[in-house]
């Protein structure tokens, strides 16, 4: 029956229930109760000609105008039925509105069971005892080496390959500013380096130790005396009468070595 849904300033009217237009969504949504529940309106057109929609399955829009509610532009389908109709006719609007859901709700979501106590224990209890049939021939892409796999879409034969191909590749890499010389230079982002080369790496370490560390040796004499050390070399200073002159000497000698290199 055409029609029988009338349209006006944003509401949709059939049989004396009003439904309104959610903007984010574009789908007409009872204004009240009908029976348990507030419903949309094409699922309350569905189900007054063909009765309650059947579990697992979903209504979908044929022409995809959720403003065209009329029987004839309805059918009733699972869910695996409607996702690949939208995919096979509206996948160029539909996949970003798929890629925010998936990655700011069912992403988290997802992680979150998984660090939860239940999670843990059902994924032990999947796993518990599971063996796959590894029958797949696979070439290992890093190491060149031949073996068998239980999924097809593998490339590793081992963990140690995965990362090892992952650092030559520099596929997880980032750009970072050296906090001694303030380069900019390239490290894995799994990594917690914050220098660009050893000379930089060095200075940091003595700067640490600066404050750190006294660094200072009492000799046989009596006397004290403070070193250092700077990529394998190492650096004395002249003998003193106390500890703490040894060790300001020692500082004094960090600044001159930081200075020159």
């Amino acid at each position: 029956m055409m029609g029988e849904v009338h349209y006006k300033d944003g509401y949709g009217f059939i049989d004396g229930y009003k439904f309104r237009k959610d903007p984010k969504t574009g789908y007409y949504l009872s204004t009240k109760k009908i029976g348990n529940s507030r419903i949309r309106l094409h699922i309350y057109v569905w189900q007054k000609h063909n009765g309650p929609v059947p579990t697992g399955m979903e209504i979908n829009h044929i022409d995809e105008n959720k403003n065209n509610n009329e029987i004839e532009n309805l059918e009733c389908l699972t869910r695996k039925e409607h996702l690949a109709y939208h995919k096979e006719h509206d996948y160029e609007r539909m996949l970003p509105v798929w890629n925010k859901s998936l990655n700011e709700k069912a992403r988290p979501a997802a992680a979150e069971w998984h660090k939860s106590e239940q999670g843990r224990i059902a994924n032990s209890k999947a796993h518990k005892g599971l063996r796959l049939k590894k029958k797949y021939i696979k070439r290992c892409v890093a190491c060149g080496k031949v073996f068998r796999s239980a999924f097809n879409r593998t490339k590793f034969c081992s963990p140690n390959c995965q990362s090892a191909y992952r650092r030559k590749t520099k596929k997880d890499n980032e750009i970072r500013k050296c906090i001694i010389c303030g380069k900019p230079f390239s490290t894995s982002k799994y990594s917690k380096t914050d220098t660009c080369s050893a000379k930089c790496r060095s200075k940091k370490n003595l700067l640490k130790s600066k404050t750190d560390k006294r660094g200072t040796t009492k000799l046989k004499s009596g006397k004290f005396i403070g070193q250092a050390s700077f990529m394998g070399k190492k650096y004395h200073t002249s003998v003193c009468n106390t500890d703490d002159e040894a060790h300001q000497a020692r500082n004094l000698l960090i600044e001159k070595i930081i200075k020159e290199n």
